[in-house]
């Protein structure tokens, strides 16, 4: 992609030709496109779950009737293999859609509160869920459509606007997922699209209109969003990448342990938030596990199995972090090179390195490109002091034959996200939560806790007036024994230790319980 005056030009990655030139997004005229949203989400708030629901279905059955159409978008911006534009972008997508279309109501019906202590018996009390307003979306490039689409889907269910800031590398993506409310039957300026690079981003998040600011990319320009929202005190959620580890203990299934770490450290060309980085290997099978994934990684095809890396630059930070490891003494079972001049497109080989330093950058920071390292690793301690070893923590996974060894092992991992014998799937299950710890982010997306998350919640009563309010002025002396006697009756643990309580204090619950009864 490039910038020209008012333009994005949107280069296909895998062959380096111009897909598209569109407008771009003046930086002052995205006030007004969120004052628009703001007068949509004002009417669309007081539009019924089923009017929601109605809307949510409309695009969903539009998404099945365009999935070639998105695919080929999908392939031109990204260069990804065409199954991964069905299985990593459409599938998650039009799970999200139909899951919030289907479950929005319920999980964000009033909830009544039960069990209140016995001096508010006689009022009644709900949970609230209502929107927020109008909420900012700003996407990445890695998944330029499930990741847009899930979160205009959950916001809208819960009556909110959306304006989405697509990444200014895939634009067209972004567009459709606009195109999809706006052919359903979506109002007008419900869901809608600013296009261009960071200042476009950055002349979003400074509105103090918006409700929300949901957010997906490194953990810099995270901390960059954060603060802007937070001079306006406009609340945030936070994706901002991992460097997942992948755990494989001694009685692990082998075969299956090497072909998730190839499909979870190569897919998408490893531009995955979630995808394995790191892998822990019980000394007893590294040199199989090793051997097994060096050899099938070469035989991974360019184009075909593993596409490009988004543009020229970002395969250059690639060869950068992988030459820095070199320097430091690590090793290359598998690529650890572009490939030949004669291929066109920003690729990179499928690569496994070993004996990377802890100094290293690669070990540090996240590669988000087709590398994984390998280390060797002493028994479960040594694998989990390595895996909560890093400032991210989004997801993890554990694989051993044994349930109960996964469970222990897996409570022990610092992480949004913990799978067993499997790697990332989650993010495409609508009722999966999904959310990093520490650099990784805060907040959650997907799930009833993202529509929670895209919800003011409000704690609503009903009271007739007619019962006294024993804590009301005038303040008593007796009102002070009675409170203590009262505290001690409630919050004492035990049958007895309630009966003792209430006796010793008799004299000043008997003088509370006059006043309250009037």
């Amino acid at each position: 992609m490039t910038l020209v005056a008012d333009e994005l030009t949107v280069v296909n990655p895998a062959t380096t030709e111009i897909v598209a030139t569109i407008p771009a997004t003046p930086p002052d005229a995205v006030p007004g496109l969120v004052a628009h949203a703001q007068r949509a989400q004002e009417r669309w708030a007081a539009t019924a779950p089923a009017g929601r629901r109605e809307l949510l279905v409309a695009v969903a059955e539009l998404l099945l009737d365009r999935l070639d159409e998105i695919a080929d978008t999908l392939v031109a911006e990204t260069g990804k293999p065409r199954l991964e534009a069905f299985a990593t972008d459409l599938f998650p997508a039009a799970d999200c859609v139909v899951w919030a279309a289907s479950n929005a109501g319920r999980v964000l019906a009033p909830e009544r509160i039960r069990g209140l202590q016995p001096t508010l018996r006689h009022k009644r009390a709900w949970l609230v869920y209502e929107p927020l307003g109008v909420v900012a979306a700003i996407t990445p490039w890695n998944f330029p459509f499930s990741i847009p689409l899930s979160v205009a889907a959950f916001a809208v269910a819960a009556g909110n606007a959306v304006l989405l800031k697509p990444s200014e590398l895939t634009p067209l993506s972004g567009e459709a997922v606009a195109r999809l409310f706006a052919d359903a039957g979506a109002p007008p300026g419900l869901v809608q699209v600013a296009q261009g690079d960071g200042r476009v981003g950055e002349a979003l998040v400074a509105s103090p209109l918006l409700g929300k600011v949901v957010f997906t990319g490194s953990p810099a320009a995270g901390r960059s969003v954060a603060a802007a929202a937070g001079a306006n005190l406009v609340p945030v959620t936070l994706e901002l990448g991992g460097k997942d580890p992948m755990l494989v203990l001694d009685d692990a299934d082998l075969d299956r342990a090497v072909a998730g770490a190839l499909w979870g450290g190569f897919v998408n060309a490893g531009q995955v938030c979630s995808g394995v980085e790191r892998i822990y290997v019980d000394r007893t099978i590294y040199e199989p596990f090793v051997d097994g994934l060096a050899q099938r990684a070469a035989r991974l095809r360019p184009g075909d199995e593993v596409g490009p890396l988004i543009s020229e630059a970002e395969r250059a930070r690639v060869e950068e972090l992988v030459a820095d490891a070199f320097a430091r003494g690590a090793e290359a079972r598998a690529g650890a090179r572009a490939p030949s001049p004669e291929r066109r497109g920003w690729f990179y080989e499928p690569t496994v390195l070993v004996n990377v330093p802890p100094g290293a950058r690669i070990d540090r920071e996240e590669i988000f490109g087709p590398v994984v390292t390998v280390a060797p690793v002493a028994g479960d301690d040594e694998a989990v002091a390595a895996a909560n070893d890093s400032a991210y923590g989004l997801s993890a996974s554990v694989w051993t034959r044994d349930p109960r060894r996964a469970a222990r092992v897996g409570r022990r991992l610092v992480a949004g996200s913990v799978w067993h014998n499997d790697v990332s799937y989650s993010y495409g299950v609508g009722h999966a939560s999904w959310g990093g710890r520490k650099s990784s982010g805060f907040g959650r997306t997907h799930s009833r806790h993202g529509l929670y998350d895209l919800s003011a919640i409000r704690f609503v009563d009903r009271d007739a007036g007619r019962v006294p309010v024993p804590w009301w002025y005038p303040y008593e002396e007796r009102s002070v024994d009675g409170f203590r006697g009262a505290i001690r009756v409630l919050y004492r643990h035990g049958v007895r230790a309630k009966v003792a309580a209430a006796w010793r204090d008799r004299s000043g619950l008997a003088a509370l319980g006059r006043r309250y009864l009037g």
